[in-house]
């Protein structure tokens, strides 16, 4: 099970740039890489002090864990002011890292690979903002860098040691695996992606691949992972079937919202695919008792819709005298506006709000 954590490595890391001269820095290995080909950003911690350094290794799926903020030019621009809380706290998905000792003299190398959280599989020219600050500040590592997509594939035989390791005995050696090949998602081991979402350790990969890959069959058995119970699988697999804009799925997803309304993405994901017809739906959610979760959830999603019909609707939640709901109503109005009722958010006259 997933559990929330406070970031406390962050506080350890940070602390040892102040004891220890530490000097880092951000690399590729190569500028040019085959279509399709992993793309790994290296991350490099020398000591040039006297003292033994206590570390922790770069966390490969939340870098925000470790204290590195990457963004790459195809990320998608942000849809709105509305603050992200993304990162602000880490996952773990197993046993919490250890901090390690780096000696004096020593070079710790991480790596990240840019393919997992980021779409840099079609050709063309790309660039990466890397930064990694430690919280006094001491020491700030940041670096640009610029590489391109060839328009030719890559090989195909450059999967196989990535396969092989799939069976590694090593816990992180063997996820490192599924994760780079979910992440690329090479159309030749279609086979065995589609068997990770049977794999208790790979499961989790399962959405990515099966979106990457991108063919009807994956696509198939991203809709097979939306029954069961809730689990953080399923909801990746709604974000990816309200993606791919194909209203066969619609009614999957408006299930998925009505079952669990109380969990914000379902209600926001069939919204984006269903749009306006979503719309009643959404309408008969807001009326829910539950006015912490269901009712609030499915004030915002109105504004997912897309649709101009929802205006009245948020105009009439503005209304209201919960100041959580109208908050859910000035944020749909705004994704649908790209407009906010709010100037200053310390000093919101919510009369105003309303009027305009």
């Amino acid at each position: 099970m997933k559990t929330r954590l406070l970031v406390a490595s962050l506080c350890i890391f940070g602390s040892v740039f102040a004891s220890a001269q530490l000097t880092g820095r951000f690399y590729l290995e190569k500028e040019t890489f085959a279509r399709g080909e992993p793309v790994f950003l290296y991350f490099s911690l020398e000591n040039r002090g006297s003292e033994t350094a206590m570390i922790f290794a770069v966390d490969q799926e939340q870098p925000f864990c470790s204290g590195a903020s990457i963004t790459v030019s195809s990320d998608p621009a942000p849809t709105s002011s509305c603050p992200s809380f993304k990162g602000q706290s880490c996952i773990a998905n197993g046993p919490l890292l250890a901090p390690q000792p780096l000696l004096p003299g020593q070079t710790y190398i991480g790596r990240l690979l840019l393919n997992f959280d980021h779409e840099i599989n079609t050709p063309g020219e790309y660039w990466v903002d890397a930064e990694h600050n430690s919280l006094n500040h001491t020491e700030n590592v940041h670096a640009k860098l610029r590489f391109r997509v060839d328009q030719k594939a890559v090989v195909p035989d450059t999967f196989q040691p990535w396969v092989n390791q799939l069976t590694s005995t090593d816990r992180e050696k063997h996820l490192e695996a599924a994760r780079t090949l979910a992440s690329v998602a090479p159309p030749s081991l279609e086979e065995i992606l589609l068997g990770f979402a049977d794999n208790p350790e790979f499961r989790r990969y399962a959405p990515l691949a099966f979106h990457r890959l991108n063919t009807q069959r994956s696509i198939e058995a991203m809709a097979h992972l939306m029954e069961g119970p809730v689990t953080n699988e399923q909801i990746d697999a709604a974000q990816y079937l309200a993606e791919t804009n194909d209203q066969r799925w619609y009614p999957l997803l408006r299930e998925a919202a009505e079952k669990n309304a109380r969990i914000s993405s379902y209600p926001a994901y069939a919204a984006e695919l269903g749009g306006e017809k979503m719309l009643p739906v959404l309408v008969a959610l807001e009326k829910s008792p539950d006015t912490q979760f269901t009712h609030l959830n499915a004030v915002m999603a109105m504004g997912s819709t897309g649709s101009r019909a929802a205006i009245p609707f948020l105009l009439e939640q503005l209304k209201s005298p919960d100041v959580n709901t109208r908050d859910r109503a000035n944020y749909g109005l705004q994704l649908l506006t790209h407009r906010t009722a709010v100037q200053n958010p310390q000093a919101r006259n919510r009369e105003a709000e309303y009027i305009e």
